[in-house]
């Protein structure tokens, strides 16, 4: 027997009972009433013989923990139907037809960006201000030579000290029709500039004009190898051709490692000047620190323009050789 009765067991019972004197008896066999019909009055769980079967919903109550009782003895009918297959007079369920899901429309969403293996450069500030550039740079690779207007002054004064006037003295005027020798350091101190030396070379082409920019790079010092390629084909480092200005984009040894050994140190720069101006060509340096952190070595061998945005054509306009 089964453990515990269901409320389907009960009604599976009532529908095989007959009469009414049956269907109290199987209630109160199965425990839902205390031993007699229900005080609520006649239980008709479903309609006439006629009529359409309608289950009735027994009411819910609580389980109380009733005396043990003794049975009454069943008859000899009641144990024939209660061997009766019940599953026999069960009423068929009928199949429900298939509901085909509808799929309802939804909103247009925008399709994202398909990935591409393209990278976009970061937005970049340069260290100059872009406007002044141009001027700041013709300041600084500029020679100055007389051939501006005529010096009156100074010819005036030849002519009253009575000395000879063989060629009229003229004002100085500057030009970039000799070029310029750029100069590129590549060492650690100038990694974090490296974008602004690539942009700056761009627009010295554009100003001095590409056939009058010579480039090299290095690291440490020019004298260890300087060469317009990658690092391993560079070679000695050779002076350009007189009267052209060399421009160094360096720290100068600022930056970097104290213990890198390729760092140049002051001798190594103070021989290189002198190798540029042998050579009849000036030099000058742009560093991207600050002119407090320039050493007064610095200062006394070459002319050093502060690259940032305080800079401008003024500041930057240096009188070379």
């Amino acid at each position: 027997m089964r453990s515990q009765i269901w409320v389907s067991d009960v009604v599976r019972a009532l529908e095989i009972a007959r009469t009414d004197g049956e269907r109290a008896r199987v209630l109160e066999m199965l425990g839902f009433v205390p031993g007699a019909a229900p005080a609520t009055g006649h239980v008709t769980p479903f309609a006439g013989p006629d009529g359409p079967r309608t289950p009735v919903e027994a009411p819910r109550r609580e389980r109380r923990p009733e005396p043990a009782h003794e049975p009454a003895p069943s008859t000899a009918a009641e144990e024939e139907t209660r061997n009766v297959d019940v599953t026999e007079e069960l009423p068929l369920l009928r199949p429900v037809a298939r509901v085909e899901a509808v799929n309802r429309p939804r909103e247009p969403v925008e399709p994202l960006a398909r990935p591409t293996a393209e990278r976009v450069p970061l937005p970049h500030l340069p260290l100059f201000v872009p406007g002044w550039t141009s001027a700041i740079l013709r300041a600084m690779v500029s020679r100055r030579v007389p051939e501006g207007a005529v010096d009156i002054p100074a010819l005036i004064d030849s002519l009253a000290h009575g000395r000879p006037v063989g060629r009229l003295p003229r004002l100085p005027v500057p030009t970039m029709r000799y070029g310029v020798q750029v100069l590129v350091d590549r060492g650690p101190g100038m990694q974090p500039f490296r974008r602004d030396q690539n942009d700056l070379l761009e627009r010295i082409r554009a100003v001095v004009g590409p056939s009058l920019v010579e480039v090299g790079y290095f690291s440490g010092t020019p004298q260890r190898g300087t060469g317009p390629g990658a690092r391993w084909t560079r070679t000695a480092y050779v002076p350009p051709e007189p009267c052209r200005p060399v421009l160094l984009l360096s720290d100068l040894g600022l930056g970097g490692p104290p213990e890198d050994p390729q760092r140049g140190a002051r001798q190594d720069w103070e021989h290189f000047v002198g190798l540029v101006t042998r050579a009849g060509c000036g030099v000058v340096a742009l560093s991207p620190y600050p002119p407090r952190r320039w050493p007064r070595w610095m200062t006394n061998l070459l002319p050093l323009v502060s690259w940032d945005r305080t800079t401008t054509a003024s500041r930057a306009a240096v009188r070379l050789p």
